[in-house]
């Protein structure tokens, strides 16, 4: 299997291109500075060049069995460039004819706002997650109408740690039947990111993810 990664050089981008590796994916990404994945071990394919450059785009998507795009951006970045990042992503997997797309969103997103905590939702959230949330939901959007074979994720705030493999993970449109902790680890956002290539139980469907 080949994966494009878009965003493969954050928190849990840099997390997923290790973690396939490991596995024996073969991963293409696009990168702004090679030179920060200079490290990494066989089976990586860089691309330089920028969300924006439609050409280096497509050459990242076309060969590839599924794209995952992780694109983020400072907490009160304006510019939306997860939804407009995303649109470029999805036309060129149109053109080059590849359909699986996974998407790292965030819990707060769409019908997710109800399951983070007050002092988000009341508080910080207006405050400082407003742009990031926007961006999210119009990415959302852009994926939800795409026609692809798509699954989002929507992880809540982000710690550093080892893979536990022992997260939980649901629809937002479901009732809960546990207290969730909220924060997960950069790595167990990656390892279900890898799963959901080949797992089709949220094709289609954003879900959350808590330690």
């Amino acid at each position: 299997m080949r994966v494009a990664v878009f965003g493969s050089t954050g928190g849990v981008g840099r997390h997923f291109v290790n973690q396939a590796l490991e596995k024996g994916i073969a991963v293409t990404a696009l990168v702004r500075s090679p030179g920060k994945l200079a490290d990494l071990p066989q089976g990586l394919t860089l691309v330089p060049g920028d969300i924006s450059d439609e050409e280096a785009v497509y050459y990242t998507v076309a060969g590839a069995n599924a794209v995952v795009c992780a694109l983020g951006a400072p907490l009160q970045d304006k510019s939306g460039i997860r939804a407009s990042g995303t649109a470029q992503i999805i036309r060129a997997m149109k053109d080059a004819c590849v359909d699986r797309l996974v998407c790292l969103s965030s819990i707060g997103a769409g019908d997710s706002y109800k399951l983070i905590p007050g002092h988000y939702k009341y508080l910080l959230g207006p405050l400082m997650m407003e742009n990031m949330f926007a961006d999210h939901e119009a990415q959302e959007a852009e994926i939800a109408s795409s026609g692809l074979d798509w699954i989002i994720a929507r992880p809540g705030p982000y710690r550093d740690g080892e893979r536990t493999g022992t997260y939980a993970h649901g629809l937002s449109s479901k009732a809960l039947d546990r207290k969730l902790n909220f924060r997960i680890n950069r790595a167990d956002v990656a390892d279900f990111l890898i799963r959901q290539l080949s797992d089709n139980t949220y094709l289609h469907k954003p879900a959350w993810l808590s330690n």
